[in-house]
């Protein structure tokens, strides 16, 4: 699965700033962070408990919904956010995973997670801010991974499991902004999930991989090529379940563009053939399906 590095101690931790220099954050964020960090920034006891409750499967939520009251009103680009949930990943995040003996570079991949955010921020709306964090506490609570392209969630909350499952725990694949689509890559992703649940958490092996995502729309075979990737990814699961108004186009095909249909971008062709498709009509939503 990879090695440690040479700090193997279970105590070990990390800082804001390293975190953020491990993940590769964008220098005028990495600043930002800096300007925080010197300002002695703190948090009121219950906001310090939140912080660590992050890390925690049975408190995270509870813990954000904290975290997040506490810092209302006063963190308009959610950079303050960012820093404690960078905190939260040095601090707890990271000596958990060195305690179950998971390699660095799963924790560097996995927390990659919040360089993307922001990254996609910024294409959004023309500047950094992070306003992922209803997400990122799955990342931080360690039950999480990005292992090659694709991202596996060893779901438990009522709220993440798929109710056409009809289990309560399942593994749910995700798929990064900047995943590859690649068959192979794929392919190495799945397995490299399968050997990584085995050795972690063997209790979560035989579980099924789910995925929800306009990815699995139904309505992309009207819209792309027979030799697409999409549609090749799209083939390796038995698709249960569409949710025709679900809005995620808009977020991952148009950067969250909200104008009217007449109006959205046609940079692409698959912009160009999903804004036809949409004036005509057309619904794209999402699809819920099994792995094969």
């Amino acid at each position: 699965m990879g090695g440690l590095d040479n700090r193997d101690s279970s105590s070990a931790v990390l800082t804001v700033l390293e975190v953020a220099g491990r993940i590769g954050m964008a220098e005028p964020v990495v600043a930002e962070l800096r300007c925080i960090d010197e300002s002695g920034e703190t948090l009121s006891e219950s906001g310090m408990e939140a912080v660590r409750g992050l890390a925690d499967p049975r408190e995270r939520v509870e813990s954000w919904e904290t975290l997040k009251a506490e810092l209302a009103g006063g963190d308009p680009n959610g950079l303050r956010m960012l820093y404690w949930m960078l905190h939260a990943a040095g601090r707890y995040t990271f000596p958990t995973y060195r305690r179950m003996g998971i390699p660095d570079d799963i924790f560097d991949a996995t927390m990659g997670c919040f360089t993307r955010f922001v990254g996609e921020h910024r294409t959004s709306y023309g500047r950094y801010g992070f306003d992922r964090d209803f997400w990122t506490y799955r990342e931080l609570s360690a039950r999480l991974f990005r292992l090659g392209s694709l991202e596996f969630e060893l779901a438990y909350d009522a709220a993440d499991v798929p109710t056409i499952a009809g289990l309560p725990r399942v593994i749910n694949v995700h798929i990064p902004s900047d995943a590859s689509l690649d068959p192979a890559q794929c392919d190495r992703s799945v397995d490299e999930s399968r050997e990584f649940l085995a050795e972690f958490f063997p209790d979560w092996t035989g579980l099924p991989y789910w995925c929800e995502s306009w990815l699995l729309s139904p309505a992309l075979e009207r819209l792309l090529p027979e030799s697409s990737r999409i549609l090749a990814f799209q083939r390796r699961f038995d698709i249960r379940e569409t949710h025709p108004d679900a809005p995620d186009w808009r977020e991952w095909v148009f950067q969250r563009c909200d104008a009217p249909i007449a109006e959205l971008p046609e940079h692409t062709s698959l912009q160009r053939n999903m804004k036809r498709f949409l004036l005509d009509g057309g619904k794209v939503g999402v699809g819920i399906g099994c792995l094969r």
